[in-house]
Formats: structure tokens, sequence, C-alpha cells
């Protein structure tokens, strides 16, 4: 068999890598490091044969009962057949099982092969000579056939979202790996391409495989962050409220994220903590659910214990606050350092219970469970959403009486809907988020507490002159830069020696330094000298450097930014494909940023680069964020882009913000394939910041 690229030439791949997301960083997840091909060329006589023996090394299938440790097969031709006798593991692991999804559609002109190779190359790239080569035909004995990519607005069907929770074998949704493990999804449509070529007999009784379970358990442990929560994260699997506003009832049914109807089977969970190793970096394979309510599970003290054992790194929590009783309060004080951003939105109990669907007893338990947090000096962000239902008057009063609590930051959400949501969000997004960003403005001024508007970009993009000046949303009570006199609205544009240009170089600037450093600010159109002192030893609620995910160096709170890195990155990539007209893609709300930014930071390439809005079609709604594009929506933008220029680009640029590790997105989809489909080099832009209010 032959491989063919899309002028006809001949490919001769020589290894392969598993898809990601920057190859140069990607081995420090596992990924990206190539493999030696070997008999590429050369198909096996018995391919059935080779391919079950091949999926039964890391699967066991399963009936609609039970798994098939022992069975016997033949193809429906007869034409060969065989066995399989498979001890049961017996090391007590949670068994990790998975529905079979629906058949890929059907071409009668298309062999086995052709499907299997297409299937396959939605988690390698091939390579030649250490470079990515794109494979468009396979030429075979049977003829030639294209190697079809699916339309890139559609995800792969990977059966349902929402867990069978009553079923025989409680199996895990596809969706709950398809964007971080996708390697499992890959197995489980290889085996709905397979089982039908097959009859399965148990004990001389012809059954049919539903699903199946990963073989060994230790097999997918990968290398990891570390970080305690890619244990912790999987208590949230279910909640105990049912907010009006929350955008999780607005999902769609094809997002590649799974729906939970129970919280995690206790063996589960017990083979999570198993299989974390923290100071190897590695732990058991991620999952992606839903996130809910963290602290509604009653194991979660146990948890914390066994992982504090474990791990000195902080424990991160978002939580509506009801299950902060002051019994909890006490038990997670003794694992310090635990971070929390809780959800208050109102300190109106009733309006409280009516939006968020809470019982009365704990709504009571929510309004005081940040004096139990403040008590026991740990740090607590707070969290509002601007939402029509809770009007800005009832927001001033919940800011004035939490902020006498030292809260770290007060978070105002911009309330954003999908499509499919299925409360009324009948408001005018621009109106009514211009009036959050007025009425925010307004409060930094009255509180001590830092307020941050979410997307910080909107604000920063629409409301101010320079987009990417290094203005100052406010401090951290307590903190060095608190102390030091910065108000909310001063740029920084001097840090000691260093001239940042723009937010994130701040941030990066400020880590950096020690001891008394000079900030040269502008304030009301002045210019004035400060002294910060790095060693100032912190008071509560300041704790240091990080809460949660959230990075503000010596208690300065800014909005992120891109940077300078960002603009060597752009610069490299044009320089290294030659290209002399380029498309980058960009969101409208981060459009005046863009364009500043190149023309301020890549001048000598501004003229050859054209901005390529992309638009949240997947999920609709008010949604108008680069980190919720799909690779569908980019796709659209791009054809919407030709269409309307008349000209097709030497290269495509797109942001890194919408995809993971392995480089898929909401829907499980590769970046890649944005470069299978138009044949033109696509790269994808690392983001360099690390604040991400």
């Amino acid at each position: 068999m032959t491989l063919q690229d899309s002028r006809g030439e001949t490919l001769q791949p020589s290894a392969y890598r598993l898809r990601c997301r920057d190859p140069h960083s990607a081995p420090a997840y596992g990924l990206g490091e190539s493999v030696p091909l070997t008999g590429l060329h050369r198909v096996p006589e018995d391919l059935i044969g080779e391919s079950l023996t091949a999926l039964l090394d890391l699967t066991i299938p399963e009936n609609a009962k039970v798994p098939l440790f022992a069975a016997e097969w033949v193809t429906v031709d007869g034409a060969t057949g065989g066995s399989w006798d498979h001890a049961p593991d017996l090391s007590g692991d949670f068994a990790f099982s998975y529905p079979l999804p629906p058949a890929e559609e059907k071409d009668g002109q298309r062999s086995y092969l052709v499907s299997l190779l297409e299937i396959v190359l939605d988690e390698v790239d091939l390579l030649v000579d250490g470079e990515f080569v794109n494979p468009s035909a396979l030429l075979t004995g049977s003829g030639y056939f294209p190697l079809r990519v699916r339309p890139l607005a559609q995800p792969h069907p990977l059966a349902e979202r929402t867990e069978n929770a009553k079923a025989a074998i409680r199996r895990q949704p596809l969706f709950s790996v398809s964007q971080t493990e996708p390697t499992i999804p890959i197995l489980a449509r290889h085996w709905s391409l397979l089982a039908p070529l097959l009859r399965i007999s148990k004990n001389g009784e012809h059954t049919e495989p539903e699903g199946f379970r990963l073989r060994r358990t230790g097999d997918w442990v990968v290398p990891s962050h570390g970080h305690p929560s890619e244990v912790y994260e999987h208590l949230a699997r279910v909640c105990n409220v049912a907010c009006s506003f929350c955008y999780l009832f607005g999902n769609p049914d094809t997002l590649a994220i799974a729906r939970a109807k129970k919280s995690i089977a206790r063996d589960e969970l017990d083979t999570r903590i198993a299989y974390y190793r923290p100071q190897e970096r590695r732990a058991l394979f991620s999952a992606q659910w839903e996130l809910n309510e963290f602290l509604v599970d009653p194991r979660l003290p146990e948890v914390m214990k066994t992982l504090r054992e474990t791990t000195d790194r902080p424990f991160f929590f978002t939580t509506n606050g009801n299950p902060l009783t002051p019994r909890i309060v006490e038990q997670l004080a003794e694992v310090k350092p635990v971070h929390f951003v809780v959800s208050t939105n109102t300190v109106d109990e009733p309006l409280r219970q009516e939006v968020m669907k809470e019982r009365p007893n704990r709504t009571w338990t929510a309004l005081h469970c940040l004096q139990e947090l403040r008590k026991h000096e740990i740090p607590f962000g707070v969290s509002l959403v601007a939402t029509p239902d809770f009007p800005l008057e009832d927001l001033t009063r919940t800011i004035e009486t939490v902020s006498e609590l030292d809260p770290n930051f007060i978070r105002v959400n911009e309330p954003g809907f999908t499509r499919d949501h299925p409360s009324p969000m009948d408001f005018d997004t621009d109106i009514l988020w211009g009036s959050v960003i007025e009425w925010a403005q307004s409060m930094r001024e009255k509180t001590h507490v830092p307020i941050i508007a979410i997307p910080s970009a909107y604000e920063e993009n629409f409301f101010y002159d320079d987009p990417l000046a290094a203005r100052v949303i406010g401090t951290i009570p307590g903190s060095p830069a608190a102390a030091c006199g910065l108000r909310p609205g001063d740029v920084i544009v001097g840090v000691g020696y260093l001239r940042p240009t723009t937010r994130s170089e701040v941030v990066s600037s400020l880590m950096l330094v020690k001891g008394l450093v000079k900030l040269r600010i502008r304030r009301a159109g002045q210019s004035l000298d400060l002294t910060l002192d790095t060693e100032l030893p912190p008071t509560y609620p300041y704790t240091g450097p990080y809460i949660g995910k959230y990075l503000v160096p010596h208690g300065v709170v800014t909005a992120p930014s891109i940077s300078s890195g960002d603009a060597r990155g752009i610069a490299q990539q044009i320089e290294d494909v030659g290209s002399r007209y380029s498309w980058l893609v960009t969101s409208s709300l981060m459009l005046p940023a863009a364009r500043a930014f190149i023309e301020r930071s890549v001048a000598d390439h501004a003229d050859c680069i054209d901005f390529v809005v992309a638009t949240n079609d997947y999920l609709g709604g008010n949604i108008r964020v680069m980190d919720m594009c799909t690779v569908g929506d980019i796709h659209a933008a791009l054809v919407r882009h030709q269409e309307k220029t008349g000209r097709t680009p030497d290269l495509i640029l797109v942001p890194a913000t919408g995809f993971n590790a392995h480089g898929r997105d909401l829907v499980g989809r590769h970046w890649g394939d944005l470069e299978r489909a138009w044949n033109i080099p696509v790269r994808l832009l690392g983001h360099t910041t690390q604040f991400v209010f």
C-alpha cells in the first residue's frame, strides 16, 4: 500500500507521534515523542485477527452484563477464527468501562484497512524525517481511496454524554476522555469498526460486544502536573443547588465533557488516589466531567487528609458555600494550604434561595461560611454573577457586606449563556455588560478589595485607549502592593530597571524583582514613583503570589494580556514558513488588543497579516471568546474570510487558548484537523500568560 499527499506525491513516513498541542512542550505530558514505524507498507495476511489481538492486549470486551475474559471468535465470512482466555484482574483496581460508539458511516467501496487508518489518524501524526506530513489518500491493490476528514463542524459520534448509572455495568461516557485521553475513544471506534466483522460466542452462545473495559489500569498512568486536583476534582460530579444561570444547563449534547448522575464510585476514587504520584508527576489518566460542587461529597475530609500526606501543594476549590459548615472549615484548616472561591452571589437569603434553588437551612451556612474561613485564616475570593436576577443595587450591598471579611478579591461574572440554555436571557449583552463595567469601576473606589469583571478582556479592550496597558485592577489586602500605595486604575510603566509594555510582562517582572523596588506609574495623567517592599511579611488575607490558579505577584491584580513571548512566536512562525500572507484568528472580544499588539510588537510583519474573527457558532448565545471556539468555529470563520477577500493565505495562525495539552477543543477535535482540511500550514500560537482572570 502507498500513502499520497494532496499533490499525488508518495509519502514514506518513518515515524509517528501522538497528537498534542505543541510538540516542543508535549513530552512533559507523555506526548509528542516520535515512535519509529516498521512494516508500514505491509498489509498483514490476517488483518482482522491481528487487529483483534492488538485490541485484546489493551481491553476486554463486554456484553450487556459481563466482561468477556474468554470467548471464541470467527470472521463473518468464516475465513479465520480463534479464541482468547485472559485471567480476570484481581488487583482490586476500579474497572474503567466504556460503551461502543455508533458505527462510522459505511461505504461499501471502502475497505476495513482504509477505515481503520482514518480512525488512527485522529490520534497520531505521521512524520518524515521528523516533520509532519499530511496524507490525503491511500493506494492499495483494491484501488485508490481518499482519506476522509470528518466535517470540522461535526464531532465524532460517541454514544451518550450522560452516564447510565443504573446499567448492569456502570460504563463511563466516552465524552469523559475524548479531550483528555483520546486514545480510549480511538480504541472504542476501532471496536465498533471491527465488531460487525466478527461472530463472538461464549460457551457456545452468540454474544454481541456492547462495551469494553481497560485491561490493566497501570497501563494508563501518564505524566501529569502532580497537582492534587487531579484526584479531588472528581468529587465535583454532582451539585446540591440548581442555579437558574448555571452554564452547565446550556451545554450541547456533543460537548466533550461527561455528565454524571451519581457521585464518583468509592473504588474509582480509591484507584485514582492509589495511582497519584505527585513526586514523580504521574497520575492516572484524566477524565473530564462537568464540574459541580466540590464539597458535597462526604468523603472530602478523608480524601484531603490522604492527599496532604503525599503533597504540600495548595488545595483550591470553587464552592457555592453551603457545604462549608464550621466543622468542615475546621477540618479543611487542618490540611492547609487551602484556597477558595465562594459563589456567594447575594447576601439576600430569599433571593439566593429563589435563584439558586437552595434549601433555606443551607443558605444560612453559605452566607456565614466566609466568617468561618476568615476565622481560620483560609484565603478566599468571592464570586458574583451580574445576571438580571441580581440587580446592581443588590450586588452593591453584597460587596459592601463581604468586603468587611477581607476576601482576596471579588469576581463579578458578566452573564453568559449558550443557545441551548433553558432559562430566558432576555437582555442586550453590550448594554448590560457595559453597565456592569461602569458600576464595577465606581465600586473599586469604594472598597479596598480588588473587583475583577469577567471576561476582563471586555473592559480592557473597549473601555480604555490602550488595551495592552499594565492597568492595575486592585491590590490584595495585606499584601506588599497594598502597602506601597498602588490604586485601581494606576498604569505600571516601570518595575525597577525593567520597562514592561504589556500586563503579562508586568506580572513576569514583578515575579523577578526582590527587595525594595521602584514602581513607575501613571495616575490621572501624572507620573509617580512608588516603593514596593517585596520582603514585607504578608498579613491575612494575602498569603503569597498564588491564590488557587490565580497569579497575583506581591498582591498586584491585573487582567491577562499578550506578551513579548507571543510576539516572538508569531514572527518565528511567519519566518519559518516564509509566509507572505498570513491569517491570524482572533475573537471579537480580543480584536482591539490583537491589532494593537501586532502593530506594536510585530511591526515588521503587520502588513502581511489579516485578522480573521471567529464566532462561537457551536455554543451560540452571547459567547464571544476564543477559549470556547471549536475547530468547526475556526474553520467556518476561515471560509467566510476566504469568500469575503477572494484570497487564500499561505499560513494560518491560531491561538492556543481553546486547546488542552492534547490539542483538543471543546468537542474533542484536534486543531491539526484544520491543516488536514485546508492543506495549508496551520500553526498554534502558544500562550505565555499565567494569569487567568
